[in-house]
């Protein structure tokens, strides 16, 4: 039996902007020459996002470690220039910023909870997303809280934050490990991606009505 929702919690990465690796890798190959396989294992292979996104290295340290792993100095790499590349893969899901007023006009408390690094997050607020618009009762950022998903401290912060009872709680995510974790702390939780999808998850949890919403 569903328990009645008072607040929602939303991934950011595939449920409000979807995002795509490759371009980031590709932004290093046309802007600063590296070849792509070095730039993947460079970002991603070698633990460095990661770690950007635990919180644990801040912008300067992840491009020093990145132009180390690339091979390339910091004249030809500038720290802002390099952070701006690794961020510009995002394409909003523009449909969601629609949802998301929706869901807080009929009352529920609306928050973020993300794994994601400070210069992705910095470079996503700069630009003209809709959903920069709306205004979160919450914001849970992996690299702010030193935790990622599935951890269970960052959600015990989410929790702490949205101040409602575990199993008023509503998280959408695109990732089953995610997922699992929310349950197993009673919220109540679903896997899908922005868009239809999510509008159905909500719809089903009566979070949203079956009628009105077009996207």
């Amino acid at each position: 039996m569903k328990h009645q929702i008072e607040f929602v919690y939303f991934d950011l990465g595939n449920v409000l902007v979807s995002f795509d690796p490759n371009v980031a890798c590709n932004n290093l190959v046309e802007r600063f020459g590296v070849e792509k396989q070095r730039a993947w294992k460079a970002i991603y292979d070698s633990g460095v996002q990661d770690r950007f996104e635990h919180g644990h290295l801040n912008g300067e340290e992840f491009a020093e470690q990145i132009r180390q792993l690339c091979g390339i100095n910091a004249e030809r790499m500038p720290t802002a220039d390099l952070l701006d590349a690794v961020s510009d893969m995002f394409t909003p899901i523009d449909a969601m910023a629609e949802v998301l007023n929706r869901v807080s006009k009929n009352g529920f408390g609306v928050g973020l909870l993300s794994n994601t690094c400070q210069a992705h997050w910095n470079w996503i607020r700069r630009q003209s997303y809709l959903m920069n618009q709306f205004r979160f009762d919450v914001t849970v950022l992996s690299f702010e809280e030193g935790a990622m998903k599935p951890d269970s401290v960052i959600y015990e912060v989410a929790e702490e934050r949205a101040a409602v009872p575990a199993k008023s709680l509503l998280f959408l995510d695109d990732k089953p490990e995610n997922i699992s974790a929310a349950l197993s702390r009673d919220w109540q939780a679903n896997c899908c991606l922005g868009g239809q999808e999510a509008v159905r998850v909500l719809q089903d949890f009566g979070v949203l009505s079956r009628l009105g919403l077009d996207l």
